[in-house]
C-alpha cells in the first residue's frame, strides 16, 4: 500500500466547501425564477416552492459532500484494516 493514496493527496477542505456550497447555490439559482414567477399570483405556492428549494439545497450539499469524502473514507478504512492486521499478527 502506498504511503499516501491518490484520494488522500487530492483531498482539500477548500475544494469540498467550494463544490458543496456551489451545488447549493446552483439549486437556489434554478429555483429562484420559479419562486419569483409564482410569488404574485400564488404566494402560498411560492412559499412551498421556496421551502422545497431550501430542502433540495441541503440535500445537494449532503450528496456532493458524501461523494467527495467517499474516497478519503475508503483510505481511512484501508489503513485501519492494515493496522488491525498488524496487531493480530504481533499477538
Amino acid at each position: 500500500m502506498k504511503e499516501t493514496s491518490e484520494a488522500a493527496q487530492q483531498f482539500s477542505f477548500a475544494r469540498l466547501v467550494f463544490y458543496s456550497l456551489g451545488a447549493g447555490v446552483l439549486v437556489l439559482a434554478v429555483m429562484l425564477p420559479i419562486v419569483l414567477s409564482l410569488a404574485r399570483p400564488y404566494p402560498t405556492a411560492a412559499l412551498c416552492v421556496a421551502l422545497a428549494a431550501i430542502v433540495l439545497m441541503v440535500v445537494a450539499i449532503a450528496l456532493v459532500s458524501r461523494r467527495m469524502l467517499a474516497g478519503v473514507q475508503r483510505e481511512i478504512d484501508a489503513r485501519r484494516a492494515e493496522l488491525e492486521r498488524r496487531r493480530t499478527q504481533e499477538k
